[in-house]
């Protein structure tokens, strides 16, 4: 994402979408950790342009998944959703990898990942936040 040559248009809203579905899903930190990495990145790679990309629903959105109670499945509505090439009529098969983050069941997931997780979309918006009115470039070496 920082090679200079390479077009900023792929920074979009299903992009930043999937890395903080990710961040809220994601049981192994460091997943988890890569995924706010490249959030970050993103992010400052788009000065300027931000908010043509984020929509104030997607942060209503975002803000309300990350505050979910512990113990309360998490509203899947507002994920984003790739659309899948269809071959014939069949669905291809799917596995959901997020079953036991989503459901938030506390028998299958501890309280301590689901903190975890709830930390890095933190960490996430708050960096948005920063990011929003601020001139990134002002700040080169904050992660």
């Amino acid at each position: 994402m920082v090679v200079q040559s390479l077009p900023r248009d792929w920074i979009a809203a299903p992009f930043l979408s999937l890395l903080f579905q990710n961040m809220v899903c994601e049981e192994r930190m460091d997943i988890r950790d890569a995924s706010l990495t490249a959030w970050k990145t993103a992010l400052t790679t788009i000065p300027g342009h931000l908010e043509n990309i984020v929509t104030q629903q997607m942060i209503i959105d975002w803000y309300a998944i990350m505050m979910t109670p512990l113990g309360v499945p998490i509203d899947v509505s507002t994920f984003y959703t790739p659309s899948m090439h269809l071959e014939g009529n069949m669905p291809p098969e799917r596995h959901n990898v997020d079953k036991k983050m989503i459901s938030q069941d506390l028998s299958l997931i501890s309280v301590d990942v689901i903190i975890n997780a709830r930390l890095a979309t933190g960490t996430a918006l708050g960096y948005l936040m920063v990011c929003w009115m601020s001139d990134v470039s002002l700040f080169p070496d904050r992660t």
